[in-house]
């Protein structure tokens, strides 16, 4: 069926390295920018390894929209590492129909697990013609139930030799309602031992991981914050320059 006239479209998980390739080059390079990109090698390594999961709207040729999930071993999370619909099909429900099929599809499997996303903070990173608006990204999570974890979030360098990315935010999609309590995701959802294993590779002498893990670890659990109090949730900030 062509792409244009998907209406309720379903997704398919891929394996291959040649739809992988093709999905990194159509998809994934022209949405995110290098430093927030992982390689096409590392992408097909962690999905031969079972890390991580791509899901994909369209046809192997074609591909409209991409999800891939990586497992946080030895937690109850995952995690959302990138998630983008062809410039092309924006704004036609393509995105959010993937979006609320692979949540549904987690929740069904694993009752328990909370399903993380990391996205650039609209007050610190500009609108970009070809990788998107930042205040739209976020819009468009919180619109399904999605929440900013109030920790002030960095992306760990994607390669060696590489930067972290700052003013970041974490965002929890659609929590279960087991693991929230006074507008707070518990401490047994397991969001500080995954972020140990986000971080793992980050060197804590160049990099602000300690303060992280402890917002995460707080004992009453981490605030979950709506769209309206963006400005209070707690920014990562690079301890050798200042954040734009």
């Amino acid at each position: 069926m062509p792409t244009d006239h998907l209406s309720t479209p379903t997704s398919s998980q891929v394996v291959d390295h040649q739809t992988l390739t093709r999905v990194h080059e159509l998809l994934m390079a022209p949405n995110f920018p290098p430093e927030e990109l992982i390689p096409v090698e590392d992408l097909v390594a962690s999905v031969r390894a079972g890390v991580a999961s791509v899901h994909v709207v369209g046809s192997r040729e074609d591909p409209v929209a991409v999800a891939v999930v990586e497992t946080l071993e030895g937690t109850p999370t995952v995690m959302l590492a990138y998630f983008a619909t062809r410039q092309d099909q924006r704004g036609r429900g393509v995105g959010s129909a993937l979006l609320r099929e692979l949540l549904a599809d987690i929740t069904t499997q694993h009752p328990n697990t909370v399903v993380l996303a990391e996205i650039e903070h609209p007050d610190h990173h500009e609108p970009h013609p070809t990788h998107g608006d930042p205040a739209a990204r976020l819009r468009f999570y919180l619109r399904l139930n999605g929440w900013i974890l109030d920790v002030p979030y960095f992306q760990p360098p994607i390669d060696e030799g590489q930067e972290p990315v700052y003013g970041m935010l974490l965002l929890a999609l659609d929590p279960p309602a087991l693991l929230v309590k006074d507008g707070r995701l518990l401490r047994r959802a397991g969001l500080a031992e995954a972020l140990e294993t986000v971080t793992d590779a980050a060197d804590p002498d160049l990099h602000p991981v300690d303060e992280l893990l402890r917002a995460a670890a707080a004992p009453e659990g981490v605030r979950l914050l709506g769209l309206d109090e963006l400005s209070k949730a707690r920014v990562a900030r690079s301890p050798r320059r200042p954040l734009h």
